[in-house]
């Protein structure tokens, strides 16, 4: 009876050293619930090929925009839109290399801000993501504004390559983030020895706890 005691105290111990509200930091419990619960995976077998289908499709975009980029803006960019960028005064080149990685920067900010629930990330993530934007209109504003002598057709090609790097590397990038998360999350339940269900899950601790107080 001593050492069953002394077990739940141990169990009881471990919990509280790990609590959240106490070291300020965040429950994984709570963080792998919320993931799961978010991208609704609904048992234990099911979170292989989702991870697996996140990470092909998130592969095979990056991929696809990357020759897609390099076909359009090196290769064979044949327009004549020579005005460079209004803020940093570089050509729309060397935007179209910069701009996916403040998608990048801003999608995993983002991210990180929703999962953690902490402000700071999404407000970074937002000024990147506006100015991602920002960097994907200015060639139809300048024309709007007369600032360049560009042809319309050349100004609507521009911010349609612009558009289409910028919305792909957001939904190849989400889709890797969400891969990881899964991945992190079946890790922590393995190493956890606790599986996924749609009930009211009970955490690995309290199936501990529950089992020795009932003997």
């Amino acid at each position: 009876m001593d050492e069953q005691l002394s077990s739940v105290s141990a169990i009881e111990n471990s919990s509280e050293n790990t609590n959240p509200s106490e070291s300020g930091g965040i429950d994984p419990w709570q963080l792998a619930d919320a993931i799961l619960e978010r991208m609704d995976v609904t048992d234990s077998q099911t979170i292989d090929d989702m991870i697996h289908k996140r990470a092909v499709f998130s592969g095979t975009i990056i991929g696809g925009l990357l020759l897609f980029w390099w076909l359009v803006f090196v290769k064979f960019d044949s327009a004549s839109f020579t005005e460079p960028e209004l803020i940093l005064q570089l050509n729309y080149e060397v935007i179209s290399a910069l701009l996916p990685f403040l998608v990048f920067a801003g999608s995993v900010l983002n991210m990180m801000s929703r999962e953690l629930g902490r402000p700071g990330p999404g407000t970074i993530a937002g000024f990147l993501l506006l100015i991602s934007v920002y960097f994907v209109i200015e060639p139809l504003g300048m024309f709007i504004f007369n600032q360049t002598d560009a042809e319309l057709g050349t100004v609507v090609w521009l911010c349609s390559r612009l558009a289409i790097i910028g919305s792909g590397v957001y939904i190849g990038s989400k889709m890797l983030m969400e891969a990881f998360l899964l991945s992190w999350v079946k890790r922590f339940l393995e190493m956890h020895e606790a599986s996924i269900s749609k009930e009211d899950s009970i955490t690995t601790t309290e199936i501990e706890v529950e089992d020795i107080v009932n003997t």
